[in-house]
């Protein structure tokens, strides 16, 4: 389980191996195998769980809201 981030946080991740499953707290959990992607608010808990045996291999890109001055 990851904690939630900083409000208006997205984050962007792409599975290149394996079939995993993002639960984000606020939807449904998602399933994604290869080649899918999926972004999602993150300023809440989350987690990722790989479905199978196999390796799973994830690229995550981290999406950070501008601070307000």
């Amino acid at each position: 389980m990851a904690d939630a981030h900083s409000p208006g946080t997205r984050e962007n991740l792409v599975v290149a191996q394996g079939t995993v499953e993002i639960a984000t707290g606020k939807e449904a959990p998602f399933v994604r195998a290869p080649g899918d992607a999926l972004l999602f608010e993150a300023d809440a808990p989350h987690s990722y769980k790989n479905l199978t045996n196999a390796e799973a291999i994830l690229y995550l890109v981290m999406i950070y809201a501008e601070a307000v001055r």
